[in-house]
């Protein structure tokens, strides 16, 4: 008998939800902005040098020239899907089931859902659609837990930095 009940259920993967979005968050900076991080990069790599040797500033001019190229490049325009067995998006499949929180934020204007997962990369970025948010969050929530973290003391520590020191 149980295994006329297996036989009958529909384990093929259903399209829930769709929409299009960016495939990353997308900021232009101004040159202000460049200036200043090129004067940062460039003391600290003097301390640096002088600290430990080569190695480390070449990791902070790696990350400045990551900045700025993430910054010249245009992010692309992708489907992002919400099926039964999980989430597709940039050709990839993320199952539910490693899937261990969401919430949802805004990033320089654009809205994002944030998941947390229990495999590498372990942290997922997905923009959304604003208009679909909460049909996303009704399709996500029969699945995954939904929690936003809590604002801890170095986020806090950071937020006051930016403040302080804004860098455009």
């Amino acid at each position: 008998m149980a295994t006329d009940q297996t036989e009958n259920r529909d384990l093929s993967e259903k399209v829930l939800l769709e929409f299009e979005a960016y495939d990353r968050p997308h900021k232009v900076w101004t040159k202000e902005f460049y200036s200043s991080v090129i004067v940062i990069a460039f003391l600290v790599s003097v301390i640096l040098y002088f600290i430990e040797g080569l190695m480390p500033v070449a990791v902070i001019w790696a990350l400045v020239f990551m900045l700025w190229a993430m910054a010249r490049t245009e992010p692309k325009m992708i489907k992002t899907e919400i099926t039964s067995w999980g989430l597709k998006a940039s050709e990839k499949t993320y199952r539910y089931e490693e899937m261990v929180s969401f919430w949802f934020e805004t990033k320089w204007g654009t809205r994002l859902m944030r998941i947390n997962l229990s495999r590498m990369p372990w942290h997922l970025v997905v923009v959304i659609d604003s208009k679909k948010e909460e049909e996303i969050k009704k399709v996500m929530v029969e699945s995954v837990d939904y929690s936003e973290p809590e604002v801890t003391w170095m986020d806090r520590a950071v937020k006051w930095m930016g403040n302080k020191m804004p860098l455009e």
